[in-house]
C-alpha cells in the first residue's frame, strides 16, 4: 500500500508540510523566547551593577560622617574659629592624616575611574577644600608640601575649579566612559 502523499501548505514564506510549519512555529518561539531571557539576564545585570554603585556610594557618605575621628574633623572645620583652633592640638595629628587619606582615596577612585569626577567633588569636594584652606588644619605639624599630601591637593582644588559648574542634575556616580564600555557590554548588538 502506497504512503499517501502530505499535504503541502503554502504562504507568502514558501510551501511545507503540516509538520514543517509546526516545527518552525516552534523553532520561531524557543528563539523569542531565548531572546527575551538573554536580554533580561543583562538587564538585570545592568540594574545590579547600578545598585551596587549607589551601595558604593552611600557607603563612602557614611564612611566620612559616621566614622568618629572624621566627624569630629569636620565638625571642627564648620565650627566657630575657637573651635577650629583644637585642630592644632598635637593628638588632632593622626584624625587629620585619616581626614586627607579619605579625600586621596576618593581622588585614585576618580583617576582610576571608578566613579565620576563630578559626583566625587559635588559630595566630598567642599571639605577637602575647607580643610585645605583652613589655617588651623594645615598647621605646622600637617605639611603642605605636594610630596606629602599632592592628591589631596588636587582634590580640593579642582573641587575649586569647578565648583561653579557642578550642575547636581547631571552628575552620574560611575565615570562616563565606563557606563559606554557596560553598556557595549550588556548591549553587544547595539540597540
Amino acid at each position: 500500500m502506497p504512503c499517501p502523499k502530505p499535504e503541502i501548505y503554502c504562504n507568502l514564506f514558501g510551501c511545507m508540510t503540516q509538520a514543517e510549519w509546526l516545527q518552525s512555529i516552534g523553532y520561531g518561539i524557543a528563539t523569542v523566547v531565548a531572546g527575551f531571557s538573554i536580554w533580561s539576564y543583562f538587564y538585570s545585570q545592568k540594574k545590579q551593577r547600578e545598585l551596587d554603585m549607589v551601595k558604593f556610594s552611600i557607603e563612602l557618605h557614611r564612611r566620612l560622617f559616621d566614622d568618629e575621628d572624621l566627624k569630629e574633623i569636620l565638625n571642627l572645620i564648620d565650627g566657630t574659629i575657637l573651635e577650629q583652633a583644637s585642630l592644632e592640638e598635637f593628638k588632632m595629628g593622626s584624625k587629620k592624616r585619616k581626614f586627607i587619606t579619605f579625600f586621596e582615596e576618593m581622588s585614585l577612585l576618580v583617576r582610576a575611574k571608578f566613579i565620576s569626577e563630578d559626583f566625587a567633588l559635588y559630595m566630598f569636594g567642599y571639605y577637602a577644600m575647607q580643610a585645605k584652606d583652613n589655617k588651623h588644619f594645615m598647621n605646622d605639624d600637617m605639611s603642605d608640601e605636594r610630596v606629602d599630601f599632592g592628591i589631596f591637593f588636587d582634590f580640593a582644588e579642582s573641587y575649586r575649579a569647578k565648583e561653579s559648574t557642578l550642575n547636581p542634575s547631571k552628575i552620574l556616580i560611575t565615570h562616563p566612559s565606563l557606563i559606554t564600555k557596560l553598556k557595549n557590554r550588556l548591549n553587544p548588538f547595539g540597540n
